[in-house]
């Protein structure tokens, strides 16, 4: 490619200058004290932000280092390293490049499993070079984008206050997104005026991944609607909303030591602060579920155990304790794994080969946690006409006492998904093959 990047850089910058926000610690990154790696795919975004990073930092440039994932779902995404590659040859800065391998050569991933991939390879290139600050080419667009997606997702004001102008991550990185107010149209007329090539997505005009399908479908419709300005205002609030609640919730946090007391906290606080003791404590989550009917009972004052990731967690009206794996009198009894119901597993579940007592199967991948039965529980088996008390099925099952006590409780955000011994819940039921499920198997031995 005989191209004059350096000049095509100068140009553009000085087109969209007064649009490119400030970074932190610029002075320090202006003499090349601090190195800047900017994440670049080659689209129109990414690439107006490497070129505008260059033409903005002339006395850091050798400091500057270009990161390109190539998620190899694309037949011509060779191509566009390729092309990042040239781009970063003439700018004379450095390109690193890292290219996903596929688990089978049917490999399939969903949005999100994309987007860990290339955040981990951010994350280790970034701490093996020593380098902080990430430069990311999210625009005003995005910002819509986003907020309708979390919004499907229950997300609070953190998840709704995203993409940031400045993301400071839990290591100390920071991303920065200096076009969040540039409108997506913006910079594509700057790059058509000064005809600077890129390179196109092919998957970004169809309706396979859920951004797109929002992209595609539903903005559209929003603009023909109503102008939606005022969306990028919104998260700006919800920012400086998200960022009060926190520098509360880190004063509580700093007195969260074992059998803190909870009481008078607000709900807002009282999930901060748990949160910030799962991180601390590594305690992994998959979902929500358990830690809203953790921060319920925190907050009302009921009592509740729950097991989350090898750790038993014990809310005692308004005070919560840790119990460590080593501290427990048994391993997990427990495992939850996602898999493919096959024709032949599918007769199995149909014939009843699977001992309630030990194994059972879940309809698609809900997000499950275990904890204790709560008084008065009501839950409606397979098969079951409708609810009834989980006491009055454990006297029909004709189930001990001591052995009830002892069960524990697989459970969601809507309520009791299985208890061993019991059928699974009618609203999770098998109803063909080739769905994916969840199976869940239990050891006979107390959980709590």
């Amino acid at each position: 490619m005989n191209f004059n990047w350096q000049e095509k850089s100068k140009d553009l910058h000085s087109e969209l200058r007064q649009f490119f926000q400030s970074f932190p610690f610029e002075s320090e990154i202006q003499t090349g004290k601090i190195p800047l790696a900017v994440a670049c795919s080659g689209g129109a975004d990414s690439l107006a932000v490497l070129l505008l990073t260059w033409a903005n930092f002339p006395e850091a440039r050798e400091h500057i280092c270009v990161f390109h994932f190539d998620h190899a779902v694309r037949a011509e995404s060779a191509a566009d390293a390729a092309f990042v590659r040239e781009v970063c040859a003439n700018l004379g800065v450095e390109f690193v490049c890292e290219r996903r391998v596929p688990a089978e050569s049917n490999d399939v991933n969903s949005e999100a499993d994309l987007r860990r991939a290339r955040l981990d390879f951010f994350a280790r290139e970034m701490r093996s070079r020593k380098i902080r600050i990430l430069v990311q080419g999210h625009h005003y667009d995005d910002v819509a984008e986003t907020l309708l997606m979390r919004l499907t997702r229950g997300a609070g004001t953190d998840g709704l206050a995203a993409p940031r102008k400045i993301s400071r991550q839990a290591d100390g990185r920071l991303f920065v997104r200096p076009l969040l107010d540039i409108p997506k149209k913006k910079i594509l007329d700057a790059l058509r005026r000064y005809e600077i090539p890129w390179r196109e997505d092919s998957t970004n005009a169809g309706t396979d991944y859920f951004r797109n399908r929002i992209r595609n479908r539903v903005l559209p419709e929003l603009r023909a609607a109503a102008p939606f300005e005022n969306i990028a205002r919104s998260r700006m609030l919800m920012e400086e909303d998200a960022d009060a609640l926190d520098f509360f919730a880190n004063n509580f946090f700093e007195k969260a030591a074992e059998n803190f007391s909870f009481e008078n906290l607000p709900k807002a606080i009282v999930r901060r602060v748990v949160r910030k003791i799962f991180s601390k404590e590594k305690i992994e989550t998959d979902g929500a579920s358990a830690v809203d009917a953790l921060v319920e009972a925190l907050f009302t004052g009921t009592a509740l155990k729950i097991q989350i990731d090898e750790r038993k967690i014990i809310c005692d009206k308004k005070r919560l304790t840790l119990v460590s794996p080593e501290k427990l009198s048994e391993k997990p009894v427990f495992k939850i794994e996602k898999i493919e119901v096959t024709e032949a597993l599918f007769k199995q579940i149909k014939a009843g080969k699977f001992s309630p007592k030990k194994t059972v199967f879940l309809a698609g991948t809900p997000k499950i946690f275990v904890r204790e039965l709560l008084p008065g529980e009501k839950f409606c088996p397979l098969g079951a006409p409708g609810e009834k008390s989980v006491r009055r099925i454990f006297i029909d099952k004709k189930i001990p006492q001591e052995q009830r006590k002892n069960l524990p409780v697989f459970a969601d955000g809507t309520g009791i998904a299985w208890i061993p011994g019991l059928p699974p819940a009618e609203r999770f039921r098998i109803r063909s093959a080739g769905t994916t499920a969840l199976r869940l198997t239990y050891r006979n031995a107390s959980l709590v």
